[in-house]
């Protein structure tokens, strides 16, 4: 493996665990090379996932596996499968970066403004029961405060302000949290 490829020095995060609150462990760090998908042929974004995966080349790591979180500066990136690379000191990874935009998250009754990533779905519109516009955001888990998706907490997202009503049944991946808001 040419080390000039391996330009990027990135932090590895484990699976989600629980301890009494949510976290993710740091692992350690390693070099890596990443080469993003090209946008001919991609589909519309419909979450907070990127639509293609990445290509990451990195050093072995005997920790690296499905399901970790690589951060590479502010780009964060799902691990989808870990295989061997060229040789015995390499791994080819392929990773779902998370896409979403600039936001904030804040607490009910706090005053601290947490950033966030954060994709609203537009295709997902409901009515509440006075007949309100209802939407869902997908937010990135390690970014926000715990406990997360009470009611009443907000989410700021391209100037809007939107209010939680609640976690959308069966949305926690570990990962990402989507949540049912007003505005």
């Amino acid at each position: 493996m040419q080390a000039g490829k391996l330009k990027d020095r990135v932090t590895l995060y484990g699976a989600r665990t629980e301890n009494p609150e949510p976290e993710w462990p740091v692992i350690g760090q390693l070099w890596a090379g990443f080469q993003e998908p090209r946008s001919v042929a991609r589909g519309e974004q419909t979450g907070i996932r990127a639509v293609g995966s990445t290509y990451i080349q990195a050093r072995y790591h005997p920790d690296l596996a499905h399901g970790q979180l690589i951060q590479r500066g502010d780009d964060w990136y799902i691990v989808e499968s870990v295989e061997p690379g060229r040789s015995r000191s390499e791994l080819a990874i392929s990773g779902r970066r998370i896409i979403g935009h600039a936001a904030t998250y804040r607490q009910n009754g706090e005053v601290i403004d947490v950033p966030v990533l954060a994709f609203l779905t537009r295709e997902n519109i409901y009515v509440g029961p006075m007949s309100e516009p209802r939407h869902q955001i997908e937010l990135f888990q390690p970014q926000l405060p715990y406990p997360w998706g009470r009611r009443g907490d907000t989410v700021t997202l391209r100037g809007t302000t939107y209010t939680v009503d609640g976690v959308v049944e069966g949305s926690d991946d570990g990962v990402t949290l989507t949540v049912m808001v007003t505005s």
